[in-house]
């Protein structure tokens, strides 16, 4: 290709490019191409062209629009639209093909916005799954209200008094959609213990810190949750959502969950979850051991002090939807 033949090429783009963004309004191919002069045939490959490098986009009746920011950037809004999907995908994660399928921008664009957005910790990306989930690290914009909120000022005593009558790893877990993320640790003096780190994100449907947060969220939602569920198996635990929906009503029954090798390997826990004003889910405290320092009976027991513990927090509040109480 010439230079001079190459500048007009560009040229050309510039222009149509000009064309749409004067337009006010979403155009059409026969629009742009009767305001630039071309014909349709090369308009329409100049607008193809556009939008696959992210600079224009085509919405469902084929009109064009410029792409947001600077060189086909997203703008902030549909920014932190994407990040919320990436978010909502859980531990799964989601590809590129799927976020843009949904997200009404070219492939381009979100490529780049996630790009800009792992650069700054928010996502991570999985090279082995070809998947984008969300950055432990995001975290950190919550820590600070963590230290300072109300409820993290409740949840802390009560962790320092289990760590000290049972001198076992104690967390607190806050939802993240179905998932759960750990708020804070008070790790076992012992030194053979398991701590899990502040800001790592897990799955609910493993773990009793998962199982008692589901167990805490509305019956009916959950169990068509369960329907579609296609679990990661983590350990050599397999999960069944049949026999989780069964273990599901029990952990209702009683106020606490327990797991063994569920989450983490060689790994033993009981958690319940903290009820707070008018029925609220607020989060799930647990209390984690290696299995060889544990029993059915000592997981029980640490379960059920858990439960009432929390139950104190804000009176023995009573969850309307779930028909359970801690």
């Amino acid at each position: 290709m010439s230079e001079q033949y190459g500048l007009k090429t560009v040229g050309r783009a510039f222009a149509l490019l000009r064309v749409v963004a004067q337009a006010g309004a979403p155009v059409t191919l026969s629009e742009v191409s009767a305001a630039s002069g071309l014909g349709t045939t090369i308009a329409f490959r100049f607008l193809r062209t556009l939008e696959a490098e992210g600079y224009l986009r085509r919405d469902a009746h084929k009109r064009y629009t410029l792409a947001q920011g600077e060189a086909g950037e997203l703008g902030l809004a549909a920014g932190m639209a994407l990040l919320d999907r990436v978010a909502q995908a859980g531990g799964r994660g989601v590809t590129v093909a799927e976020l843009t399928a949904v997200a009404g921008q070219s492939e381009g664009q979100v490529l780049r916005a996630l790009t800009t957005l792992r650069a700054a910790s928010a996502v991570d990306f999985d090279a082995q799954s070809e998947r984008w989930i969300v950055a432990s690290a995001m975290i950190r914009f919550l820590r600070p209200l963590m230290n300072d909120h109300a409820l993290t000022r409740l949840i802390r005593p009560m962790m320092a008094e289990l760590a000290a009558s049972y001198a076992e790893t104690v967390s607190w877990f806050v939802p993240a959609g179905w998932d759960q993320v750990v708020a804070e640790v008070v790790p076992s003096p012992h030194p053979v213990r398991y701590v899990l780190e502040v800001g790592s994100r897990y799955a609910s449907y493993a773990g009793a810190g998962g199982k008692a947060q589901l167990a805490a969220m509305p019956e009916a939602v959950v169990a068509a949750w369960l329907t579609t569920l296609e679990p990661v198996q983590q350990t050599d635990f397999v999960v069944d959502p049949a026999q989780l929906g069964r273990e599901l009503r029990e952990i209702r029954e009683r106020g606490f969950a327990m797991s063994a090798n569920e989450r983490v390997a060689g790994a033993a826990s009981a958690a319940s979850a903290v009820i707070g004003p008018a029925g609220s889910f607020l989060g799930v405290v647990s209390v984690m051991m290696p299995e060889y320092r544990s029993s059915p009976a000592l997981l029980a027991q640490i379960g059920a002090d858990i439960s009432a513990r929390s139950a104190r927090l804000f009176g023995h509040a009573q969850s309307e939807e779930t028909g359970a109480s801690y």
